[in-house]
């Protein structure tokens, strides 16, 4: 099912080291993928179904401009668990073939694109009407607190990650402060559903934000964290997101402004008159009256 050790994790830039650091076998990553794979159809099926009952024909009632989702990939999965066990070994230290659906909360993923940031409010309180969301009801403990008994509701507090500097108060209203994060790169709302026996993970962003994180994504994510030239170029991208974002916003409030408090945009400058070429006058030379060039250029002058 999964390809070569060696090849696979070359291909998603892991070292042998950091494999050694996950602590788990080569086998028993094996055996998840492979059952993971006997999933896919029932997972894809879930999501078609979430889909039709909550996204399809209600983008506007939700607030959304567009839409993406997705079911991860076998090798995906895989490469999620191993840098998962090295980012926090304690969490997943337990994770095995029989309960890794408990621990990895975005098997099924959906991502809501807005045309303006304030849009948000409008997806939260569409999304919170139909999952309940009580914190007494969250996933503190991935074994612990599973359960098959409770089924449509958020499993983790709604979380904001921002940059530092971002416009952030649309949130205060209706998320914790202590949910609400300042990164350095990065900027979506996230949620962490469960729906049909299984967690699905949704996240909102603007078409802004959109249009950096694909591009961010497919070069720097996760495989050249490291390059310094890319990363400070990442950056300069995402500002540009985040000041799209803001002028969208500001654009959209301008035209509540009434049109006669704006004066149309003139220039300063006079408009250039219409150029008229002066009608040049053009008599007989004689043959004789120019012998040289010099005898030429005073003749013109003379004129």
């Amino acid at each position: 099912m999964l390809k070569d050790k060696t090849v696979f994790l070359k291909k998603y830039a892991i070292t042998e080291a950091q494999f050694e650091e996950a602590a788990i076998s080569w086998e028993e990553l094996c055996a998840i993928a492979e059952d993971y794979s006997g999933r896919l159809e029932e997972f894809n099926r879930i999501r078609e179904q979430f889909l039709r009952e909550f996204i399809e024909n209600r983008e506007e009632q939700a607030g959304l401009h567009s839409y993406r989702s997705r079911v991860k990939t076998p090798e995906h999965l895989i490469e999620k668990i191993i840098r998962r066990r090295i980012e926090n070994y304690l969490k997943y230290k337990d994770l095995n073939r029989e309960n890794y659906l408990r621990f990895v909360t975005d098997i099924i993923g959906f991502r809501g694109l807005l045309l303006y940031r304030e849009n948000w409010v409008i997806f939260h309180k569409y999304l919170t009407a139909h999952f309940e969301n009580r914190p007494e009801w969250y996933i503190r403990d991935s074994l612990r607190d599973f359960t098959t008994n409770r089924d449509r509701y958020m499993v983790e507090a709604p979380k904001v990650h921002m940059r530092p500097g971002d416009f952030g108060d649309i949130y205060s209203d209706w998320i914790s402060s202590d949910n609400i994060f300042d990164q350095k790169y990065y900027r979506s709302v996230h949620y962490i559903l469960k729906y049909c026996g299984v967690y699905l993970e949704v996240q909102v962003r603007t078409l802004f934000e959109e249009g950096w994180g694909e591009i961010d994504h497919h070069i720097l994510y996760p495989y050249k964290k490291q390059d310094p030239m890319l990363t400070e170029f990442s950056e300069l991208l995402n500002r540009l997101a985040g000041m799209g974002d803001e002028m969208a916003s500001f654009y959209r409030r301008l035209q509540l402004v009434p049109g006669e408090a704006f004066p149309e945009k003139r220039s300063v400058i006079e408009t250039r008159k219409e150029y008229v070429p002066r009608r040049t006058v053009v008599s007989r030379i004689e043959p004789d009256a120019v012998r040289t060039v010099e005898d030429a250029i005073r003749l013109v002058i003379s004129r």
